[in-house]
């Protein structure tokens, strides 16, 4: 991992996003990339709309880019970012939604990780995303992690990952592994089921991916934890609570759990990953990485 885009809105979520990317970059020696989205009315006017100019644009622009430059020092300032050895910070400002500038910044320069910041904790029946994250990692190209509002950033030593044994899951552990090999943490395979644990028995699915798992990916702390749980909301909330986990991965799949997640799951509030940070892999994702 090379470079860490952060979105930001001079909230105190994105600003603790930021305080956790520039962390996060110190360890494995990447850089932090800020970007601010700039949304301008449109140009068609509606009723009871005032529309800006068309040549008042570069104005604005040029008031986000001064303003951005002033967070960026502030940024550096507070965090004792002015020593050499310390991340390059850099910053953009574009027009357009968030998700367009994210989409677009990541292609630019290359980036490797998102990381942004979340209401926390509040009406945790909606979990816990505002509508730019909700954009963002609806069609992720790129992981994003979600960082919420009473989140420090620690060492980051187990991230347990949530899978189906699916086939498709491959590259995308693949693709965790690299993404946090400079950290070297534990990677923990979750997979939560109504049906007991078979792990002792090699011709069942859960050891056919497991075997996969070994043949193709080049990564050794890897291991496996099979959750007997029909509800796959409580079964997550307890590796969460008893796992002792760093962050929680998940991939970003148009149905199933992340599906009702983002939209409300109303059996579980699973209240303790208010303050978890939740890395979203996209789906069919390639492997990525060092």
């Amino acid at each position: 991992m090379k470079k860490i885009l952060v979105p930001i809105d001079y909230s105190p979520c994105a600003d603790n996003a930021v305080r956790y990317a520039i962390q996060m970059a110190k360890r494995i020696d990447a850089s932090v990339h800020l970007c601010h989205s700039i949304m301008v009315p449109e140009l068609i006017p509606m009723a009871g709309l005032v529309v800006w100019p068309v040549e008042d644009y570069g104005h604005i622009k040029k008031d986000a880019d001064e303003a951005l430059k002033k967070y960026a020092e502030k940024i550096r300032k507070n965090e004792g970012l002015n020593k050499a050895d310390l991340p390059i910070i850099t910053y953009s400002s574009d027009m357009g939604s968030v998700k367009d500038t994210v989409t677009t910044i990541a292609a630019s320069e290359k980036i490797d990780l998102v990381v942004m910041g979340t209401a926390g904790a509040g009406n945790m029946e909606r979990f816990f995303l505002g509508s730019n994250s909700r954009d963002v990692i609806e069609k992720p190209t790129i992981p994003v992690l979600l960082i919420p509002k009473e989140a420090n950033f620690t060492a980051i030593s187990k991230i347990a990952f949530a899978t189906d044994l699916s086939e498709s899951d491959l590259n995308s552990i693949q693709a965790l592994a690299r993404l946090f090999c400079l950290f070297d943490p534990e990677i923990l395979l979750t997979h939560v089921s109504n049906e007991p644990s078979d792990f002792h028995d090699p011709t069942t699915e859960a050891n056919k991916f497991l075997n996969r798992v070994t043949c193709n990916i080049n990564y050794t702390k890897i291991y496996y934890r099979h959750l007997t749980e029909a509800d796959v909301d409580k079964g997550l909330k307890w590796i969460v609570t008893h796992g002792r986990i760093d962050m929680l991965a998940m991939i970003h799949r148009q149905t199933g759990f992340f599906s009702r997640l983002i939209t409300g799951s109303r059996t579980q509030k699973m209240a303790k990953l208010a303050t978890l940070p939740l890395l979203v892999l996209p789906e069919n994702n390639q492997p990525i990485g060092w």
